[in-house]
């Protein structure tokens, strides 16, 4: 390959199979709604039509594309709604959380949100219930300031997470009253009573809280969930799935509304071929058919398991193989090797003296009635076990690289 241009082209790819979720510019560009506009759908319905300070947990495997949908749904709602969007694991420690935290979190937000929109920031109040913190940490910004160094030191400083805790963890009433207050000031922001303009509610979307670690994610959800739905705003958290199957999760599951985000499903003997299709669809928005051949993509999306984020992967480093081996093409043997990384990955993860033979069961049954919940939980936790849900059918499969692991093993 010595055509600077195919090197670009391979560049360009490279670059499109950015793993971060689609947003804004890219979203525009990339997005298809073959595969999720049901999931986009139902969220957008079910805030539309829950009550007025419902919460909602969407679920699903990381890397299933939960972060896009939501980016789709703040999109589509950004006219009906005073959206307030963010990420838990840019604003939080995430191997340090209480959920007081996201708490804390939600009102910082808000008030970043009012400021950015030009709406009236109760400076003065967030400056007086904030006295006291200011002391033990010898802040002295106020006002915007105050609020730009405090979103900064909760993720960041463990003494001043610390002091934040303690100020509020026995002033809740404080805090929640300071957040509902903030969130009237929106709503009537957005009212004109005399062209009859209803003001608009507050929709908190806070994302990649899935990303918490088992024990971090039961504290939060289950032991202080009261916590959660204390504000008096529509919230979306996402919701890590292996907490999903513990059983604790059935005391607290009428307090929010669900969705669960489906993998799409390649396998061939579930009637995969339309999932392969519009995982191809998916692959051809962001690099020119002319330089992957088919069989080599329809290899990549099979591996996948119809996990986006695999794909992405896959063909994020099958780009720089073809720049690297000086190829014009994407070919079956690309496609080999990458998914030979990732195949190693799983080989140097996957724990066999006390996995194998669960996943022996999942193999030859797709099934997880012999498998107890611990077990289960581990496998989906590390996506060893993948989930599908195809309208009311629920089964199990193994990663195809794992897969291809232990079938390596039997030869």
């Amino acid at each position: 390959m010595s055509d600077n241009g195919i090197t670009e082209a391979f560049t360009n790819a490279y670059n499109n199979f950015d793993s971060r979720p689609l947003a804004g510019e890219t979203l525009r560009r990339f997005y298809i709604d073959d595969f999720t506009k049901d999931a986009v759908n139902s969220i957008r319905t079910t805030i539309k039509i829950s009550a007025r300070y419902r919460k909602m947990l969407v679920i699903g495997h990381r890397g299933c594309g939960k972060s896009t949908i939501l980016n789709k749904v703040a999109e589509e709602l950004n006219n009906d709604f005073h959206l307030v969007s963010f990420s838990a694991a840019e604003t939080l420690n995430m191997n340090d959380v209480e959920t007081i935290d996201i708490l804390i979190s939600i009102y910082l937000q808000i008030l970043n949100s009012m400021n950015d929109s030009n709406i009236n920031v109760p400076f003065q109040r967030f400056d007086d219930i904030m006295k006291s913190v200011k002391s033990k940490l010898k802040v002295t910004e106020a006002g915007v300031n105050l609020l730009k160094t405090l979103t900064f030191k909760i993720k960041v400083e463990n003494e001043s997470r610390a002091a934040l805790r303690e100020e509020f963890i026995n002033q809740i009433e404080i805090l929640n009253n300071s957040i509902s207050d903030c969130i009237e000031s929106i709503y009537k922001h957005y009212e004109d009573e005399d062209n009859n303009t209803k003001g608009k509610d507050v929709l908190i979307i806070i994302d990649d809280l899935d990303k918490l670690d088992t024990e971090f994610a039961e504290k939060v959800f289950f032991e202080q969930s009261h916590l959660l739905t204390m504000p008096e705003a529509k919230i979306i958290y996402t919701f890590p799935l292996e907490t999903y199957y513990c059983e604790a999760f059935n005391t607290f599951r009428d307090r929010y509304d669900d969705e669960f985000i489906s993998l799409v499903v390649v396998a061939q003997e579930k009637n995969g071929d339309l999932g392969i299709q519009q995982l191809a669809k998916l692959v051809l928005q962001r690099i020119d058919k002319q330089y992957i051949k088919p069989e080599a993509l329809k290899k990549m999306i099979l591996f996948s398991g119809g996990l986006l984020r695999d794909l992405i992967k896959f063909m994020q480093d099958a780009c720089k193989k073809a720049i690297v081996n000086d190829s014009d093409i994407i070919d079956k043997d690309i496609a080999e090797q990458v998914i030979n990384e990732t195949a190693n990955h799983y080989k140097r993860l996957f724990d066999f003296p006390n996995y194998k033979e669960d996943v022996k069961k999942i193999v030859s049954k797709s099934q997880r009635n012999e498998i107890e919940n611990k077990d289960l939980i581990y496998l989906l936790k590390y996506l060893f076990v993948l989930e599908y849900r195809f309208k009311d059918n629920l089964w199990y499969e193994v990663h195809p690289c794992l897969k291809k692991v232990l079938e390596g093993e039997q030869q």
